[in-house]
């Protein structure tokens, strides 16, 4: 009896490892519609609030206003991430149309900064009092940004359209087996096997692991 025992301890063990992967390949709907209309406004101060931007009403009178101060921005959070084609900005009409001249367009899906970090589409030249500039974009992200980078300036706008269609990630459903001498129960060796598969350009952020052991067979003696 403890003969067959050692040799059940010696015995490989064959364990199913199910892995769920998000692909970072995007499938776009190719439904492009004006989605700052659907976010949620934000900027670094507010004299007249960020929400103005994103009401759809392009007349003069309805513009947002940050107090005079050195890095200026606005935000809009699109609550998902959007393949974003372009972002069409109308300048103020009633005056002050300069203060846009050298702002910037920043798309990304980091909050760092307040998402001033992330990749910037285009710097703004200067828009005419009342009109609006259309900006090709092309990229991905769930937050837009305004910013007039590194002066003391008020950021004024008066309307931020995005123009994009939602994006969503594959999902697949990989089963490896393992035929081993070590025990794969063993979080030590669990994450050795993590490890090579991290290695193999595989996200840990975006797996969910089940760890399954294939039941013994008896056998008789």
């Amino acid at each position: 009896m403890l003969n067959k025992k050692m040799e059940n301890s010696q015995r490989p063990m064959l364990l199913f490892l199910g892995i769920c992967m998000f692909s970072l390949q995007w499938i776009p709907t190719h439904l492009e519609v004006n989605v700052a209309l659907r976010g949620i406004a934000i900027q670094s101060s507010s004299v007249y609030p960020a929400y103005l931007a994103i009401d759809g009403n392009k007349v003069s009178y309805s513009f947002t206003h940050t107090n005079n101060e050195y890095n200026p921005w606005w935000r809009v959070d699109l609550l998902a991430v959007y393949d974003i084609s372009q972002v069409v900005i109308t300048n103020r009409g009633d005056c002050c149309s300069e203060r846009i001249n050298g702002a910037e367009i920043h798309i990304g899906n980091s909050l760092v900064n307040n998402g001033n970090n992330n990749p910037r589409c285009v710097v703004i030249s200067s828009i005419p009092a009342g009109a609006s500039a259309n900006y090709t974009c092309k990229m991905k992200g769930r937050y837009v940004n305004i910013i007039i980078p590194k002066v003391i300036q008020v950021l004024t706008l008066c309307e931020v359209e995005v123009y994009g269609a939602a994006v969503h990630s594959k999902r697949a459903f990989v089963r490896l087996k393992f035929n081993s001498n070590e025990d794969l129960m063993n979080p030590t060796v669990r994450d050795k096997v993590l490890q090579k598969m991290i290695s193999a350009n595989v996200q840990h952020s975006v797996l969910q692991i089940h760890w399954t052991k294939e039941p013994e067979v008896e056998t008789e003696t």
